[in-house]
């Protein structure tokens, strides 16, 4: 065993031990209860009692055992973190034995059961030397128990005379400890040794009906504890398996690229969202050259490791075989190629390839049995008519062909997996390309985030909690075409910082001469930001920041893109009231967030690749 597995083991079985302190607690206590409404009836004479010294003791004891049974309860109110004390179960356990030993010894013919009581309660416990030790414990108390018994306690015939009976007179003296000796005695002259009677035919059986009981008690005690301990194994292995499965999906996602790819001509926003620890979704984009970038999407066979694995080796052969004048058909032919050889798992991929042409907008693309992409814009999307081809590594030879489209300024091609259209709710309806199709045309959207943001919400209503079975994978790519100013800049979360993102803002805006009421309020707006993004999101802990700004002068449009790693934090929903009335009732926090809104025109946020993303956009 490693000590990081007994540090486990012990983790779980002190954690176990707490636990049972806790319920032997409440176990004493409800004894305790009991022994009072015992004691009620012995004091109101519900309960006779002939001997007055057992009468006097039980109006000792009673009270005393009470007490010490309602101690532990007591120590657990006042003392909780010392339940996980070793030596707290022996205090816990040995104070009902005394106090059962105490009861013994006064009321022989009506406790003796409780022995039973200590030994069994011992199974709360997972070690097997606490039930050896109580055990020893109860065998010895019960004998001391016996012979006090048989001096002060109330009387047993069965103990004090056995066979004999009181009908001979010579046998009857003063109830009570004097008496009692003087009656042992007299039988001891006449040949009646009730000392070792009692020892052979009271105590031993008592003892070996104990003794049985611990056994079994004990068989069960050690079987408890096998099973804990290979309850824990099983776990240890199960959190290795998965703490490797998290690190391989940090790799598998690493491979992927997660930054929005944003420049004059384009912007790209891809997300993966894996249905288990790894998946077999991939995506990529690259730019092949100055004037051509390529995107990829596909989806792999199967589900979990073998499927993530395949995944990784079909992402390295893209990113070896695509380059500068080649078509997205030759390839898909030269991936295949590669897939195909030593494919002895007889797994295949599903995926689309497009290189855009940035100067022209021209499209050319080739589907490898991928779901056919969604293109257009706001309110004008429509699915692309393209042939399907067949899969890649599944036959030495790609039957796939090249095709092409033109994309206009402002269109975009949404390619996507089929755990989107294939996503189920709880009465197994699929989401479908219908809803998907209907949902991006149901409005204007501001950016790529509002477009994935609102995709993502419309799938989490229409699944409504059900489990995902499938990985999600959406690639959109935007063209805008060569009319936009754009620059980028990245700081560091620190307040002093700001200052330097403020004079990047303010010198973009006199560089492209952007209207100077419009700059002084984006100023505003950034100082506003850039503040909340490094109090509430980074909380002062530092990390980065990136602002992006573009600026369209024919269509005179602005946009600000925040993007930062700190935890989920959308500043959008600090407080969502109109500027109006008395700003000085607006909570702390909220004033701020409200002049941004009123000064940009339009705004999305969402949290993809473990990144914030805020877009800002104004139009004048």
């Amino acid at each position: 065993m490693t000590e990081q597995e007994r540090s486990k083991y012990l983790e779980a079985y002190y954690s176990n031990e707490a636990d049972a302190n806790k319920n032997m607690s409440y176990a004493n206590a409800v004894a305790g209860i009991y022994m009072t409404v015992l004691w009620i009836f012995y004091l109101t004479g519900f309960f006779k009692i002939h001997s007055e010294v057992t009468l006097v003791l039980i109006n000792i004891l009673f009270p005393v055992g009470i007490l010490i049974l309602l101690s532990p309860l007591l120590y657990v109110f006042i003392f909780k973190d010392n339940l996980k004390k070793p030596n707290y179960k022996y205090f816990v356990l040995f104070s009902f034995v005394l106090v059962i030993a105490g009861l013994n010894a006064i009321l022989p013919k009506h406790t003796v059961i409780a022995w039973a009581l200590c030994i069994v309660m011992t199974n709360h416990y997972y070690n097997p030397k606490v039930g050896l030790a109580v055990f020893i414990t109860v065998i010895g108390m019960s004998l001391v128990s016996m012979y006090a018994s048989m001096f002060v306690g109330e009387f047993d015939a069965n103990l004090l005379l056995g066979n004999e009976t009181l009908e001979d007179k010579s046998y009857v003296y003063a109830d009570g400890p004097e008496g009692r000796f003087q009656m042992l005695h007299e039988l001891l002259v006449n040949g009646k040794n009730r000392y070792i009677e009692s020892l052979i035919f009271y105590f031993l059986p008592r003892a070996v009906l104990l003794g049985l009981l611990f056994f079994v008690s004990n068989a069960l005690n050690l079987r408890t504890y096998k099973l804990l301990v290979s309850e824990i194994n099983v776990n240890s292995e199960q959190q290795k398996a998965k703490t490797e499965l998290e690190v391989a999906k940090e790799i598998q996602l690493a491979t992927l690229p997660n930054e929005i790819a944003t420049s004059k001509d384009i912007e790209i926003l891809a997300e993966l969202r894996a249905a288990k620890e790894v998946g077999g979704d991939f995506y990529d984009y690259f730019k092949i050259d100055e004037d051509h970038t390529a995107i990829v999407i596909g989806d792999i066979s199967g589900k979990g490791v073998p499927a993530a694995l395949f995944m990784m080796k079909t992402i390295t052969c893209f990113k070896n075989f695509v380059a500068a004048n080649k078509s997205p058909s030759q390839i898909l032919k030269e991936v295949n190629a590669a897939l195909y050889d030593k494919n002895f798992s007889n797994m295949f991929v599903t995926c689309f390839l497009a290189i855009l042409n940035l100067k022209t907008g021209v499209l050319e693309f080739a589907n490898a049995g991928h779901n056919p992409p969604i293109i257009g814009k706001n309110k004008e999307f429509r699915y692309l008519k393209c042939k399907t081809g067949f899969v890649l590594g599944g036959l030495p030879d790609a039957f796939v062909i090249d095709e092409q489209i033109t994309l206009n300024r402002g269109e975009s091609i949404t390619l996507y997996t089929d755990g989107v259209t294939e996503a189920r709710n709880a009465k197994g309806d699929f989401y479908g390309e219908d809803r998907f199709i209907k949902l991006m045309n149901s409005r204007d959207f501001t950016c790529l985030v509002e477009m994935h943001h609102s995709l993502k919400d419309d799938m989490e209503k229409f699944v409504d909690g059900a489990e995902q079975s499938d990985d999600i994978t959406i690639l959109t790519l935007m063209y805008r075409g060569d009319e936009c100013y754009y620059v980028q800049n990245r700081f560091d979360a620190k307040m002093e910082n700001i200052a330097a993102a403020l004079e990047f803002v303010e010198e973009f805006c006199d560089k492209y001469e952007i209207n100077r009421d419009f700059k002084n309020n984006l100023l505003v707006v950034a100082d506003e930001l850039f503040s909340n993004i490094i109090k509430y999101g980074y909380k002062d802990a530092g990390g980065e920041v990136f602002s992006r700004l573009l600026y369209n002068k024919d269509k005179n449009e602005f946009v600000f893109t925040l993007i930062d790693r700190a935890p989920a934090f959308n500043p959008l929903e600090v407080n969502n009231d109109p500027l109006e009335g008395d700003v000085s009732d607006k909570p702390l926090g909220g004033l701020g967030i409200l002049i941004v809104k009123k000064i940009m025109t339009e705004y999305a946020y969402d949290y993809i690749n473990r990144k914030n993303i805020l877009v800002l956009k104004k139009r004048f």
